[in-house]
């Protein structure tokens, strides 16, 4: 799939979330650390400070981060090795910091694609750009980060010292930099990235940022209480403009990798102690079904085998091919059923492949699926046939070869079921779709 080396595609977005929960770079090497705690903490930078923020500012910054440096380890439980790599820079050089590095990041061709498989499936509106949408729910967002690249903690100066939400944001990228040098997760997340292994990513991002809100949360649940009011009041105060007025299944995977995350970890910390969290990133999670149901991840299950689907037809490219996941039936179905139906529906996701196909003018999306039984296939089946009626607005569906084909309309689309499996077929233009679907099989 082309783009850029860090691409983020499909669902597989970073979390960007501000209030309590820091905003931190996608998936890229984060190789910074610090000294064990036993030795003397200072902080270093490769790149130049921001030459409008005074001396002054930027040596109380650096000794509140020192001290924070101390507290994630305690924290944490392990040591770090090497100094912080630290960079203070005022708003306006920061925001431009944020917004150049998302820009490199950002893959324009793909998420045009990404954009139009999204309308075929009737979860973006057309006059949404998707590309500028992120651009701005993470530059309203990012409050302080890890840049992937270049291996530091960038930190904003406009202020004379760290607020309560300031430290508990550093906090929160401190571990991410106590935890890659130890478990060195950012290498892995880029080769499951360059791999389209999108369902991995997600897993193993939210064990990531997991990790951190999890011991975010002791830090401030620790705090003085004048502190965790002050905390609460600065972050009613932020303004989250871009991400109230963001589609719902856009918002849920921004959170999906904090929140349901934390759960995930905590879950293990539960059972095993911090060092099971230490163990899981030696073993780590394969899939959003592992997080969103540790006990799974914890009993050992594992994913049922669906093939690539190895789709070609002439004139069209593929786009992508990876695994939907549990998190992505989840996030296409949580406007079309209600919440109680959707988690009936998700829950016995077993294993699937999709493949997206695209030329100038049309695309297409199609999925292979196998559930836990015959039960779950036939469950995701009747909220896939109900999303396709009503999000999608392809018609009532007439029996054909088997399954249901769709073709009211402007568009295309094919459900069957057999056993536990299901393919899905959804395509702008019908000839299109009919050449994908005389190509799949259910597994």
């Amino acid at each position: 799939m082309a783009g850029t080396s860090r691409p983020r595609r499909w669902l597989v977005l970073v979390a960007v979330v501000a209030t309590v929960l820091p905003a931190c770079t996608s998936g890229g090497a984060v190789t910074t650390s610090t000294p064990a705690a036993t030795t003397s903490t200072t902080t270093t930078t490769t790149t130049p400070d921001d030459p409008n923020v005074s001396d002054d500012v930027i040596s109380r910054l650096r000794g509140e981060i020192a001290d924070l440096v101390d507290q994630t380890e305690e924290l944490r439980g392990l040591s770090f090795i090497d100094e912080p790599d630290v960079t203070i820079l005022g708003g306006d050089a920061f925001a431009a910091r944020v917004r150049a590095d998302l820009e490199d990041e950002l893959d324009s061709e793909g998420l045009g694609v990404d954009a139009r498989v999204f309308r075929l499936l009737g979860i973006l509106d057309p006059g949404v750009d998707l590309e500028q949408l992120y651009l701005d729910l993470y530059t309203e967002q990012v409050a302080g980060f890890y840049d992937g690249d270049s291996g530091e903690l960038v930190v904003g100066g406009d202020r004379d010292d760290l607020s309560v939400v300031d430290r508990s944001t550093v906090i929160h990228e401190l571990v991410h930099a106590l935890g890659d040098q130890h478990f060195a997760f950012s290498d892995t997340l880029d080769e499951l990235v360059d791999e389209e292994r999108f369902d991995e990513v997600n897993a193993l991002q939210a064990l990531v940022e997991g990790d951190a809100t999890y011991f975010q949360y002791v830090y401030i649940q620790d705090l003085p209480l004048a502190d965790q009011l002050e905390l609460a009041v600065e972050a009613m105060q932020v303004d989250s403009s871009v991400l109230a007025s963001a589609p719902d299944w856009v918002v849920s995977s921004l959170f999906f990798p904090y929140e349901a995350g934390e759960s995930f970890v905590g879950q293990l910390v539960a059972t095993g102690g911090i060092a099971a969290v230490d163990q899981a990133y030696a073993a780590p999670p394969t899939s959003t079904e592992n997080i969103l149901h540790p006990e799974r991840y914890q009993a050992g299950e594992t994913i049922r085998t669906v093939p690539p689907l190895g789709l070609a037809v002439d004139g069209y490219t593929t786009h992508e091919e990876s695994s939907f996941g549990e998190l992505g039936f989840r996030l296409l179905l949580m406007d079309t059923v209600s919440p109680g139906v959707l988690t009936q529906a998700v829950d016995g996701w077993g294993g699937d492949a999709y493949q997206v196909l695209f030329d100038a003018d049309d695309v297409a999306f199609a999925v292979a699926y196998r559930g836990d039984s015959e039960e779950d296939a036939v469950e995701l089946a009747q909220a896939l046939v109900e999303h396709v009626r009503s999000v999608m607005g392809a018609g009532a569906g007439v029996d054909f070869g088997g399954g249901l084909l769709f073709d009211e309309g402007n568009g295309y689309a094919f459900i069957n079921r057999i056993g536990d499996g299901l393919v899905m077929v959804a395509a702008t233009d019908r000839t299109l779709g009919a050449a994908v679907r005389s190509q799949m099989i259910v597994p």
